[in-house]
């Protein structure tokens, strides 16, 4: 009986490790699709004077997918998960029925907290995964 217990225990040590390391490869994972916006969510937090509005809706096109890794990742609480997910509709919102052509450079000030909303909760996400902060965009 003994072994039998012993052999339980083990299988059960070998299952949480698997299922550990599964975990952590797809906070890796998503981890390096964050770093890979970076640079996307800081022109977003403050586009240039000479950025169109459809730059601004192509930059919130490309993140798109990691925002859905982020919403599946059961490591990010739903209030962060939805800070992230809503500053981006938000954004969307302000620019709607805004041409791709016009100039971004009026609607900088209407856009600007919800900008750095999304920088802020895009931060706060690394953070909960702890994303290491070498990563680089590549």
């Amino acid at each position: 009986m003994p072994r039998t217990g012993f052999a339980i225990v083990l299988l059960a040590a070998l299952v949480l490790t698997a299922c550990g390391s599964s975990s952590a490869a797809s906070d890796k994972a998503l981890c390096q699709d964050l770093a890979n916006l970076q640079a996307t969510v800081v022109f977003l937090a403050a586009p240039p004077s000479t950025t169109t509005v459809g730059e601004v809706r192509g930059a919130l096109d490309q993140l798109d997918s990691t925002w859905a890794g982020v919403h599946a990742n059961e490591a990010v609480p739903d209030a962060e998960d939805e800070a992230l997910l809503g500053a981006q509709e938000d954004y969307r919102d302000a620019i709607d029925g805004i041409g791709d052509d016009d100039a971004f450079a009026p609607y900088l000030t209407a856009t600007s907290g919800t900008a750095q909303g999304l920088k802020r909760s895009y931060e706060v996400v690394r953070v909960r995964l702890v994303c290491p902060s070498y990563l680089q965009a590549g």
